[in-house]
């Protein structure tokens, strides 16, 4: 009987890799893309052995070693619960249920939104969540970057290469982006930066499209208008854990807990990537912890 891995950030396919090369089958459960957030990195600088990558093409170089160690991937689907019966456990999805003797969660994360007024509304007519999806929209144009750490000023530099203007706001006084990230703003000359102001409202055309961002200056309270074609929103991530909830243990954000080797709460079922309590959202870091949830496979198997 196979361990059983649940995929859409890298951290499940790394699992697999190790898994299959300690001679254990492993079936991968995919909702919708491999590779998850990483997938959706326009370049990738920072994963060793490598200057610069897409995350596309990391992606699929992993998914390739993956298969060839004999890994069976299925896309299309969702899983909405897990059961242990026998020793064995039942991973149910939208239309199949599958028997494995042991589970890795590696769900990933979404992106978090702000919650102000217009936010849905204008969500795909000029808010957006992802740069390498639809950055090429806003060619020649101006936009706005909501954020300050690494996602925000990565994706605001990219943005810089072919928009006319990124304006970047930030509601605290400094960057949470590491130094290399905030160094390199001071060299674009196309990227302006709107510190210490908080979000508080998006404004749509007569067209129904974005046209504004509504903006408070935390300091003096005074309210201004940012216009631009488009914003693209970096703020964080949420979980997706929903369908663990009462089956792991969660933190009251919604991430997994975990314990050494990547154990959860249940024996037998691991968690790993972005998913995970105390997980750090970098493609290096996910890997790692793909690496970890394999060991505590081996050691749980035997």
């Amino acid at each position: 009987m196979t361990p059983l891995l649940l995929v859409v950030v890298l951290a499940g396919l790394t699992t697999s890799i190790y898994a299959q090369r300690d001679r254990f089958d492993t079936l991968i459960l995919e909702k919708s893309t491999i590779g998850g957030n990483a997938f959706l990195t326009e370049k990738i600088e920072n994963y060793p052995g490598f200057t610069s990558i897409s995350g596309p093409k990391l992606m699929e170089k992993m998914e390739d070693q993956a298969k060839t160690y004999g890994a069976v991937i299925k896309t299309g689907e969702e899983v909405v619960g897990i059961e242990k019966k026998d020793n064995l456990f039942s991973i149910e999805t939208k239309g199949t249920t599958y028997l494995g003797k042991s589970v890795v969660l590696s769900t990933g994360s979404t992106y978090r939104k702000l919650g102000i007024p217009n936010e849905e509304e204008l969500i795909g007519s000029g808010i957006h969540f992802c740069a390498t999806c639809d950055g090429a929209f806003y060619r020649n144009k101006d936009i706005i970057v909501i954020g300050g750490g690494n996602s925000a000023l990565e994706e605001g530099i990219f943005l810089a290469g072919f928009c006319k203007s990124v304006k970047i706001v930030h509601r605290s006084e400094n960057f949470s982006a590491s130094e290399t990230y905030v160094e390199k703003l001071e060299s674009i000359d196309n990227i302006s930066t709107y510190m210490n102001k908080t979000s508080l409202e998006f404004i749509s055309s007569e067209k129904e499209l974005f046209k504004a961002l509504k903006v408070k200056d935390n300091a003096t309270n005074e309210e201004s208008l940012l216009e631009a074609d488009g914003v693209f929103i970096f703020i964080g991530l949420i979980p997706n854990t929903q369908s663990f909830k009462g089956i792991v243990d969660l933190d009251k954000r919604g991430f997994i807990q975990t314990t050494a080797l990547a154990q959860t709460s249940v024996d037998g079922i691991f968690a790993a990537g972005d998913c995970r309590e105390g997980a750090i959202a970098q493609v290096a870091a996910a890997t790692g912890e793909g690496v970890l949830a394999s060991y505590g496979i081996r050691n749980f198997l035997k």
